[in-house]
């Protein structure tokens, strides 16, 4: 008997979709009017501002990678704990960063309605890319 929240199969799916380098692979798992509240990156209502934000993303971080780690369920929603990485593709970090993969940790909220996601709010350091680059540098 499976007793796995089904909300935690379709989190996979949309971080499967988040890590595919296809700006429309998570259409079919948020809703027409879905929020993605990023606190780095603002927030975004509706498929296409959210469409816009994640293809923008892609063109500078174009092997983005996030991969979910634990997840934790209530009645409102799914949280989850993730590991984010991609790789420098020009010198925004100087020149010795060029080439290098960056990890970041975070922490993501999902609210969802009739099989979708409504609501994804995204928590992760402005920061950490440079903290990963520069320790990368150190060792």
């Amino acid at each position: 008997m499976n007793d796995r929240d089904p909300r935690i199969d379709l989190t996979e799916k949309l971080f499967e979709a988040w890590s595919s380098g296809d700006a429309d692979a998570p259409k079919p798992y948020l809703s027409p009017d879905c929020v993605l509240y990023d606190i780095v990156g603002g927030e975004h209502v509706g498929w296409d501002a959210i469409r816009g934000f994640f293809a923008q993303g892609l063109t500078i971080w174009t092997d983005l990678v996030l991969l979910p780690e634990q997840y934790w369920t209530s009645g409102k929603g799914v949280a989850c704990n993730w590991v984010m990485s991609a790789t420098v593709q020009d010198e925004m970090f100087g020149p010795k960063n060029k080439g290098k993969k960056w990890r970041s940790e975070g922490m993501s909220f999902l609210e969802f309605n009739d099989g979708v996601v409504t609501r994804e709010v995204d928590y992760h350091d402005r920061g950490a890319v440079a903290e990963s680059l520069a320790a990368q540098n150190e060792s």
